[in-house]
């Protein structure tokens, strides 16, 4: 029988580990980003610029905030991925969002709420230390926990005289509550011009998403309905939540 030195049952260990160890290394999984833009329109929407309405007059915004939750992928084989988690996306920090990771394989849509599910609506900011669902600075929140966290901030300005003269009066839409509470359905994206959405476990999948901010106020005349916090103005909150759900769509 063969003798082996130490040395030699020593390195045959250190293969056997590293051999393990690489079976370990092709990972699974994909990081999912969201790359959502802002729009007014046709062009990037961009804080304290003015933008034309559909019937002429000028907004501008200094404030565009939502929170999205309920992150579901679906596979080209109709199999639903949820993705866990909730993301506050501002103009200044929306862009290229990561939600969390994904398994390899391919995707044809994505799907996801705008707003916070009835349980964790109702929870205290001030349980959570960090992250998007602690106190933010403007506040995502009203005043109580019964009432919630604003799922979107629009404020701004808008021509109060409709004469298409520059934005000199104040607009500030704050929608919450869990009736509001609103899910976007984007189409499938495997269907010509577009391509399937593809996690391959070695780079990044992201999905470029545009937030189309004109939708939000579409027949809305905001100078004669200027503010709601929702349940001081159902009626104006009931018709900017309605649109949400078409103010989103694939940049590519």
């Amino acid at each position: 029988m063969k003798q082996f030195s130490g040395i030699t049952i020593f390195v045959f260990a250190v293969v056997l580990i590293l051999t393990g160890a690489c079976k370990k290394l092709p990972t699974d999984t994909s990081l999912l980003v969201l790359n959502i833009s802002p729009y007014f329109g046709t062009d990037s929407l961009v804080l304290g610029k003015s933008y034309s309405t559909a019937n002429g007059d000028s907004i501008s915004f200094n404030r565009a905030s939502f929170y999205l939750s309920g992150v579901v992928l679906t596979g080209t084989d109709g199999t639903l991925l949820p993705v866990p988690g909730y993301i506050l996306f501002t103009p200044s920090t929306g862009q290229n969002i990561i939600a969390g990771s994904v398994p390899i394989g391919t995707y044809k849509s994505i799907s996801f709420n705008v707003g916070i599910d009835p349980t964790t609506n109702h929870s205290d900011p001030g349980t959570y230390n960090s992250g998007p669902l602690a106190a933010q600075t403007p506040a995502m929140h009203f005043t109580t926990n019964a009432t919630g966290y604003i799922f979107m901030a629009a404020e701004g300005a808008v021509d109060s005289t409709n004469n298409h003269l520059s934005p000199n009066k104040a607009f500030s839409y704050h929608i919450g509550t869990d009736s509001l509470l609103r899910t976007v359905n984007l189409p499938d994206h495997s269907v010509a011009p577009y391509t399937a959405f593809t996690a391959t476990g070695t780079k990044v999948l992201t999905v470029n998403i545009i937030a189309d901010f004109s939708k939000l106020v579409q027949n809305v005349n905001i100078s004669l309905q200027p503010i709601t916090n929702t349940t001081d103005n159902v009626v104006i909150a009931d018709s900017l939540a309605a649109h949400i759900p078409g103010m989103f769509r694939y940049s590519n």
